[in-house]
């Protein structure tokens, strides 16, 4: 395990992140009242500084590295591990990857439907704040028995997704207990903080409900519906707005 040292926390103190490093201004999201918090870290020599933004549904993560040139954008991202920062990985040449079959997606739509208000995500990233993915592929975990996913963070988990499935498809093509996802990314120079949660079943008028973490309760929740997820996401934010069913990998190829 690299060396870890945390030399700086920014949390109700006189000067706040923005005020010691305003260079990191123009890359945070401000699409609404987010509570922004820094650290100092060093890893191996290098020193970084993680800027936390904390929001009531949806929080991310900024990490700049310090250098003699002054902060550098390093990543970002719905949660980011510092010290064993993961990348991108795609379903690797010669294993196969394709949705789920259509019990899978009925057992975590009711998994998804029970847990809301009961599931608690304080043992997650920061406590529940950065915790969306790791929530979604829990309780999946919990009716699937394995792991549609490994990471924490929008941006990685969408790579993944869009590894295996090709593209986006379309709401109405995935059932519920499928995924809808809008990643980390930039818009502008700011990258806006995105979301993942599981959808449920089209409702009369064309919409569905959308059941993901809430950051600041630390708790699953009903919290969108597919026009809040929408407005918020790829109206207000700019982000893309996608569906995959739940991605079942198997085996090499053979």
């Amino acid at each position: 395990m690299p060396p870890r040292t945390l030399t700086y926390w920014w949390r109700g103190m006189t000067m706040s992140v923005e005020q010691r490093y305003p260079e990191i201004q123009p890359f945070l999201d401000d699409t609404t009242d987010y509570v922004n918090e820094g650290a100092e870290i060093n890893v191996n020599g290098r020193r970084y500084l993680v800027v936390t933004q904390r929001g009531e549904e949806d929080s991310g993560q900024l990490l700049f590295e310090i250098t003699e040139r002054g902060l550098e954008l390093r990543d970002s991202d719905t949660a980011i591990d510092v010290f064993q920062r993961e990348t991108a990985t795609p379903t690797a040449a010669g294993v196969s990857c394709g949705p789920s079959d259509a019990n899978a997606h009925r057992d975590v739509h009711s998994q998804a439907v029970e847990q809301v208000d009961r599931f608690s995500s304080a043992d997650g990233p920061d406590h529940g704040n950065l915790a969306c993915v790791w929530a979604v592929r829990r309780i999946a975990h919990q009716v699937l028995g394995r792991w549609i996913t490994r990471t924490d963070g929008t941006a990685v988990f969408d790579q993944e997704l869009r590894a295996c499935f090709g593209h986006t498809l379309q709401d109405d093509e995935v059932p519920a207990g499928g995924i809808i996802i809008s990643p980390t990314e930039t818009v502008g120079p700011r990258r806006n903080i995105g979301h993942v949660g599981l959808l449920g079943p089209h409702t009369g008028n064309g919409s569905r409900l959308i059941y993901s973490n809430s950051s600041s309760a630390a708790r699953w929740k009903q919290n969108f519906t597919l026009e809040s997820w929408i407005a918020r996401y790829r109206v207000a934010k700019g982000l893309k707005v996608r569906f995959f069913p739940l991605p079942l990998r198997g085996g090499p190829i053979t």
